[in-house]
């Protein structure tokens, strides 16, 4: 058993550093955990192929409606289908004024969207630091568990009882591993909202 949890913690150690250093990304780092490219921010050409957008930083919080808008059109527990209404009653709405709101719309919910996003990023960061700073963590306590071992003069209670803390931080590794192969998922997803919606914006102003 011990020596099985000391083959697990190099194994759980090395398939979570091994793939952050083999990324091959100008744009990752030490700390990204994910086998997808670290993107810390989306670029507008990336998701809007329409006309060009007025960028000029938080025009769209000026306008009440908007903002409120670009909040709820932002927050993933509206769905699509609701998001897609939306857009569309507030086109209707706007009548004359319709390209020029739905413009600074788009502004409000990219902006939005990947400041949002790029906190996330810097969570998975995080995430990914922790994860390498347990992994050290774990090949310390399985050397001192294997030096205790070797040790006759040690008592087999505390051998005992470390075996069982190493075997319990082991499993919390693995299923922190386990999570974040979702967790890092969770750009692509946003950035896929940000793409539909700018989309069904696009086609607001036809």
């Amino acid at each position: 058993m011990m020596r099985y949890a000391h083959w697990l913690c190099f194994a759980f150690a090395a398939a979570m550093v091994l793939p952050a250093a083999g990324t091959v990304s100008a744009a990752s780092s030490q700390d990204w955990p994910c086998v997808q490219p670290k993107v810390p921010e989306l670029s507008l050409v990336s998701v809007w192929t329409g006309p060009p957008l007025d960028t000029t930083a938080g025009i769209w919080r000026s306008d009440p409606d908007i903002a409120t808008l670009v909040g709820r059109l932002a927050a993933r527990r509206t769905s699509e289908d609701e998001a897609r209404g939306a857009i569309a009653e507030f086109a209707a709405s706007s009548r004359d004024a319709r390209r020029e709101k739905l413009l600074v719309l788009l502004a409000g919910l990219f902006e939005t969207i990947n400041d949002e996003r790029s906190a996330v990023i810097a969570g998975i960061e995080r995430y990914g630091r922790k994860q390498k700073q347990l992994a050290e963590t774990l090949r310390d306590e399985t050397a001192k568990l294997d030096s205790m071992r070797k040790d006759a003069a040690a008592d087999p209670a505390k051998v005992a009882q470390m075996n069982d803390q190493l075997t319990w931080s082991l499993r919390v590794f693995d299923e922190r591993k386990r999570s974040l192969r979702f967790v890092c998922e969770v750009p692509a997803l946003i950035e896929q909202r940000l793409y539909i919606l700018a989309r069904t914006i696009q086609a607001a102003l036809q």
